[in-house]
Formats: structure tokens, sequence, C-alpha cells
């Protein structure tokens, strides 16, 4: 068996594995002695003791200017396996409460104005090119309360070369020059934008689904975004937009 494979094995690299090993052969000794024992540079030695004594495999006695090294008994590896292997156990029950396994659905909640300005700054960087973005949204509710967020949007739409998009706005006549707007914005067959009137009664809230992701707004007296991300919620939701789209009135 190679000791230093061994020592590596249990955590130490090679340079400390083989200096550990010079400083069992040789006992109490000198960085000289021991940097000529491992076939290593000194300033090399010095680091690597450090290491060591920070370990627990190395100690440091001075006699009068001069310093001297030692292994500590080989015992002290046991004792930090041991050590290690408890901390995991520790440890263990978070990391596995961590683990996105197949099919988990990962949610997350965003609170406030400051959370609420993140998602939008997540659901307009998730629009492309490629991937279908859905929205349902109140537009009247928004150009009131929160018009910035509109224009960050028209930015994106700006940016965007031509991105597949279907947009059900919901509102009054605010909501209608907003589809204006939008249309002159982008002229491309892959933007497309129904309406449905006030009487349908979509509450102060705001929806994306792209993806395997679903983002809600709800943005009333309490200001918070559910962000879901799960292949068959947001198989679900897309089959609830395409009921409201069905119903909603062509626009483009």
């Amino acid at each position: 068996m190679n000791p230093i494979e061994t020592l590596k094995q249990l955590g130490l690299h090679e340079k400390q594995a083989g200096i550990y090993l010079a400083l069992l052969e040789l006992g109490e000794s000198s960085m000289t002695e021991i940097a000529r024992k491992a076939n290593l540079k000194r300033p090399t030695v010095y680091l690597m003791i450090d290491e060591l004594i920070i370990l627990g495999l190395c100690s440091e006695l001075t006699k009068g200017k001069k310093k001297f090294y030692s292994a500590i008994h080989p015992r002290r590896l046991v004792e930090m396996t041991h050590f290690r292997n408890k901390q995991a156990e520790k440890l263990l029950p978070e990391l596995v409460a961590l683990q996105n396994t197949a099919g988990k659905p990962k949610v997350r909640m965003l609170e406030g104005i400051e959370g609420m300005h993140i998602a939008y700054e997540e659901a307009y960087s998730s629009l492309n090119n490629k991937e279908e973005g859905l929205w349902i949204t109140n537009i009247d509710f928004l150009e009131e309360k929160f018009p910035e967020v509109i224009k960050l949007y028209l930015k994106t739409l700006e940016r965007l070369r031509n991105p597949p998009i279907r947009e059900i706005v919901q509102g009054g006549e605010i909501s209608k020059n907003y589809i204006k707007r939008v249309i002159n914005l982008k002229k491309g067959k892959n933007y497309k934008i129904r309406y449905v009137p006030q009487t349908y009664l979509f509450g102060y809230t705001d929806q994306l689904i792209i993806g395997d992701k679903v983002m809600t707004f709800v943005l009333g007296k309490e200001i918070f975004v559910l962000i879901v991300e799960s292949k068959d919620n947001a198989q679900t939701q897309r089959g609830i937009f395409e009921l409201a789209w069905g119903g909603a009135e062509k626009i483009n």
C-alpha cells in the first residue's frame, strides 16, 4: 500500500502527505532537514508545515533561536476521520432537504416592492426568441400603480428580435392604448395579443408562464410573487391559459 496515496484519501494533498511522512521518519527536525528529506524547496515546506500544524498533525518547538518540528501521532488521522464523519452526519438532513430530486418542484416567494421588482427583472430576462412566453395581465392596474414595470417590459421587447409571446390583457381604455403600443413595437408574427374587458375579474395580479416556470405576481394590499418551477404545474397553467385565450377578443 502506498502511504502517500492513503494519506491523500484521508484528506491530505500530496505535498502535505510527503512532509508528514518525512516528519514521522526524522522525528524532531529542522526546516532544512525536512526540506531535504521531502525533496521540496524550503518556501513550500514552510507553507505545508503551517497547514499541518492547523490540521493538528505537526507540532512546533523553539530551542534558542531555532525552530524544530515533529509529527503528531498517526492516531490523529483517525480522530480527524471520526470528526469529519460526525460533521457529515449532522449536515446530512440539511443537505437532503436541499436536494432537488427528480420531479420535485422548486417553489420560491419574493415579498414586497423590492421583491416584486426583482421578480419582474427575472421574468423579463427569461423571455427569449425561442421559448413561448404566456402573459395574463391587468394592464390598467399596472399602469396606474407600477408604470415602471410597463416601461421596463417595453424596453425588453425592443431588445428582443422576434419573441414568441402571447398576451391576454384585461382592462379598459388604458389597456387598449397599451395594446396599440405593443403592436406598433412588435410587428413580428410571433407576438400575439388578445383583450378581455373589465367584467372578467382578474384581480390585481400578473402571470407569466415560460418553460417549466410559472410566475404569479399578487399586487394588491399584499405584494408578493410566487415562482413555481414544475413541468406538471406549468402544463396545467398552459391549459388554463388556452381556455382564456380562446374566449378573449382577437386583436392581431
